[in-house]
């Protein structure tokens, strides 16, 4: 998406693919920080909401997509309900795994 906003001639329809395609490319390449198992889950999570913080968060800011009151109302309130979906999955994996042996 980083690529092909290169191409689009609307100036504000390739500000947002570009901002699009960087917050998914940032988000992505953030996931690792979980794989960290000698961090405590509380380090991990601070860790992937500072990287959050300061790439995604200013990308939103900067597409204009929100107000700056709204994006960080939406950047919390996705934050915490992905993390939570994350949590449980993986908590139900363990489990699961647990089980099996």
């Amino acid at each position: 998406m980083v690529a092909i906003s290169f191409f689009i001639e609307d100036p504000t329809q390739a500000k947002g693919t570009l901002c699009a395609g960087l917050i998914a490319g940032i988000t992505i390449a953030a996931i690792p920080i979980y794989d960290i198992n000698s961090w405590p889950l509380g380090k991990r999570s601070l860790a992937h909401f500072l990287v959050m913080l300061v790439t995604v968060l200013p990308l939103v800011l900067w597409s204009g997509w929100f107000t700056v009151t709204t994006a960080v109302g939406v950047f919390s309130l996705v934050g915490v309900v992905g993390w939570t979906i994350g949590y449980l999955v993986n908590r139900a994996q363990e489990k699961k795994q647990a089980r099996l042996g």
